[in-house]
């Protein structure tokens, strides 16, 4: 199986790029296109269908292996998809002498399962699945998940929740962020304009890759100092994000000595080599120079790393998080919360510090 890319006319967004998954016949799958048109519908973005076209496929080449229809499936077979999902061995036959490391972490698994069955879920609304599966999948309890009566009870009493027994417990991840040294370096290793200013806005935005991709020459206002994020992986709308003079200079000089007339698109980053010069910059691309970069400098880092250190450092200057919500486009500020603030060891050691001098104090 494999996903294809269509390209479609839209009457409100003129083109826009969709995914369709396709047997090994050549054949486009139904239910997969149903499913993915619903969630286009209801506004999920593009990096949404594409994923959950990717999640769709691994469980139909699974059902493949298994010799089942999507139809016949029931929970004990969604166990064993978890289970194939983190083999290695892409099977549940295959029993390693010593422990082997699992192929997908637990949050990668768990977003697959909420795809499925969320693709159950549709399919069982609209009359053409079995109900029974999502049933099954759920479990009701307690918001609070405790015997006791906490407070504010009586607020809740008789309003449980549906929670998803598929899913694994997940560790708790350590974020990563990076140091201003390592930031400088990382700078210093571009080797081109384009680079540099991609480098900046992605740090100094916050942007993710998807949306800094999606820019727009006239996006960016030199007299405000602001870049407009039109296009954004959640549902927030369009924000505002502030850059520094020296990142405006940066997009200033580049439109100047690259992006000149004779490029015919209105995107910012675009290829400047090879036989697609002059076209919008793909996600592979910028993977592609991360990469590069990474091994010039000798730092582990992943472009969502610089968005990591951006929400970190704003919330160590004293930013609020509502503020940082907004600059992140978060639709719910328990995202933010989350997992974007994370206090760096200098600010620990100063906290201690300062911490220590108060008690001697007293």
């Amino acid at each position: 199986m494999k996903v294809q890319e269509a390209i479609i006319e839209d009457q409100f967004d003129g083109q826009k790029v969709r995914y369709l998954l396709v047997d090994r016949n050549g054949k486009v799958v139904l239910p997969v296109v149903r499913y993915l048109k619903y969630l286009d519908y209801i506004g999920r973005v593009q990096n949404t269908l594409k994923s959950y076209c990717y999640h769709l496929k691994l469980y139909f080449e699974f059902l493949e292996t298994k010799k089942f229809e999507y139809q016949s499936a029931d929970l004990e077979l969604l166990v064993k998809f978890i289970g194939w999902l983190r083999s290695p061995y892409q099977s549940n036959n295959i029993k390693p002498i010593t422990p082997v490391k699992a192929i997908r972490s637990e949050r990668t698994v768990n977003t697959i399962i909420t795809c499925v069955i969320g693709f159950y879920e549709y399919h069982a609304r609209i009359n053409m699945g079995d109900p029974n599966i999502v049933e099954e999948s759920k479990k009701s309890s307690s918001p609070f998940g405790v015997s006791y009566k906490p407070f504010l009870h009586h607020i809740t009493k008789g309003r449980n929740i549906d929670k998803n027994v598929l899913k694994i417990r997940e560790p708790r991840r350590n974020i990563k962020t990076l140091n201003s040294t390592q930031i400088q370096m990382i700078n210093e290793a571009c080797n081109n304009l384009r680079d540099k200013l991609l480098i900046h806005v992605l740090y100094e935005g916050g942007l993710r890759i998807s949306e800094a991709l999606s820019l727009w020459i006239e996006d960016f206002d030199i007299s405000e100092n602001t870049i407009s994020i039109r296009k954004s992986k959640s549902s927030s709308g369009i924000r505002t994000v502030f850059v520094t003079e020296n990142t405006l200079n940066l997009f200033q000089e580049y439109i100047y000595m690259v992006h000149s007339d004779e490029v015919d698109t209105n995107y910012l980053f675009i290829n400047l080599t090879g036989s697609n010069k002059g076209e919008p910059m793909k996600d592979w691309a910028v993977r592609s120079l991360i990469k590069r970069i990474k091994r010039k400098v000798n730092i582990d880092f992943t472009p969502h790393m610089l968005r990591h250190t951006y929400a970190t450092e704003l919330h160590n200057q004293g930013i609020d998080v509502g503020i940082l919500q907004k600059l992140l486009g978060h639709a719910q500020v328990q995202t933010t919360m989350q997992l974007y603030i994370h206090p760096s060891d200098e600010l620990i050691r100063q906290e201690w510090l300062q911490a220590r001098q108060n008690r001697d104090k007293d």
